[in-house]
C-alpha cells in the first residue's frame, strides 16, 4: 500500500465513523493491538525540541515521563496536517515511510490535556478505542 492509498483509506474510515465519535485520530506505534481494544494513556514529553523525538520505551527516562489522561494521536479533522511529514511522496510504500510497525485509527468522545502544550494537530483522546488497523 502506498501513502496515497493509505490516506484514502483513512479518510473513508473517518467519514464512516465521524457521527459515532467526537474525536478520531491516527496513531503510530510498535505495539500490536486488536480492534475495539482500549488504549492505555500516552506519555507526555513537552520538553523535546522535535515533536517526533521521544525517550525509548522501557527506559528509565521513558518511565519517568509524565502521563496524559488519554491516548495521543494525530487529529484526523485535518487530513493534510495529519499527513504533513509524508505528503512529499504520496506514491511511496507505507512500510518504508514510517519508523513504527503499526498504524491505528483510534476514537472516543472526550479529549483531554488540551492545555498541556500539545504538538500541532495532536489530540489526546480519553478511553480511546481502536476502530481500525491500517498496518
Amino acid at each position: 500500500m502506498n501513502l496515497k492509498e493509505m490516506m484514502n483509506q483513512i479518510k473513508a474510515i473517518h467519514e464512516a465513523n465521524k457521527d459515532n465519535y467526537n474525536f478520531i485520530g491516527m496513531r503510530f506505534e510498535n505495539k500490536e493491538r486488536e480492534l475495539n481494544e482500549i488504549c492505555e494513556c500516552s506519555k507526555n514529553n513537552t520538553e523535546r525540541a522535535d515533536e517526533r523525538e521521544f525517550p525509548e520505551f522501557g527506559t528509565e527516562e521513558y518511565n519517568e515521563t509524565p502521563t496524559f489522561d488519554g491516548t495521543s494521536a494525530w487529529n484526523l479533522s485535518d487530513y493534510d496536517e495529519a499527513f504533513r511529514y509524508n505528503v512529499k511522496n504520496p506514491d511511496s510504500d507505507v512500510a518504508k515511510a514510517y519508523e513504527q510497525d503499526h498504524c491505528y485509527i483510534i476514537a472516543g468522545n472526550y479529549k483531554c490535556n488540551s492545555d498541556d502544550g500539545l504538538d500541532d494537530n495532536e489530540v489526546v483522546i480519553e478511553d480511546a478505542k481502536v476502530i481500525a488497523i491500517i498496518f
